[in-house]
């Protein structure tokens, strides 16, 4: 059970960059005005954009969902923090519960408000990547992924280069843009069930994560990734 525990852990960035390109892509196409649910740095630079512009109703927006952003992460840190032993799974429970709620409420409000749930979401799930109790990772940080790319090409270059490593860091970036890829071609051929796949994928790992954590009943062991 020790090693499942291990392997599943490795899994969970890639699983999570997927969850995540999916849902960036679905919430953008659907809004057409460049609001991602968790690339904050796109988010981030948009809103200077819109300031220089003195696009202010526009730049509230992202104001708005940047905010949203980090209430979610407050909210998955204080909820790993009440359940530290089982907090993957508890806070990838409370995900599913969020996104449910999300496609529920799309029938009711603008994309634009459920956007801004959906947003909360992510950023409660990269709270499910801790390290240790104290440390997080954040998942959608591709710019770090490219750059890390880039230094172990130039280490491998000079001989020096950590294979695995390197694989490591292009699977990462594969899977946000693989979940991206997804993402689209959900939304021109099953638009009105845009954020169903996404469920499913937060559901089945919560359900996982939960069953091994409960199973393992030793101090629970992070992996680095």
């Amino acid at each position: 059970m020790l090693n499942e525990r291990r392997f599943f852990l490795s899994l969970m960035p890639y699983l999570l960059l997927l969850v995540a390109g999916v849902v960036d892509s679905v919430g953008f196409l659907h809004l057409k005005d460049g609001v991602f649910a968790s690339f904050m740095s796109g988010n981030s630079t948009h809103l200077g954009m819109m300031l220089s512009y003195h696009d202010i109703p526009q730049a509230s927006i992202y104001i708005a969902i940047l905010g949203i952003f980090i209430i979610g992460a407050m909210s998955g840190e204080l909820i790993a923090l009440s359940s530290r032993r089982f907090y993957r799974g508890v806070v990838m429970t409370s995900v599913s519960i969020v996104l449910l709620f999300a496609i529920i409420m799309q029938y009711y409000v603008p994309f634009l408000a459920v956007n801004f749930i959906i947003c909360y979401a992510m950023g409660m799930q990269n709270i499910a990547l801790r390290l240790t109790i104290e440390k997080a990772i954040p998942l959608t940080y591709a710019t770090g992924y490219l750059v890390n790319i880039g230094r172990l090409l130039a280490l491998a270059i000079v001989g020096k280069g950590e294979k695995k490593r390197l694989l490591q860091y292009l699977g990462l970036w594969g899977s946000l843009i693989s979940g991206a890829v997804i993402g689209g071609t959900i939304m021109q051929t099953i638009p009105q069930y845009s954020l169903l796949p996404p469920l499913a994928l937060t559901v089945s790992i919560a359900i996982t994560l939960l069953y091994i954590e409960h199973t393992q009943r030793s101090t629970p062991i992070d992996t680095e990734l």
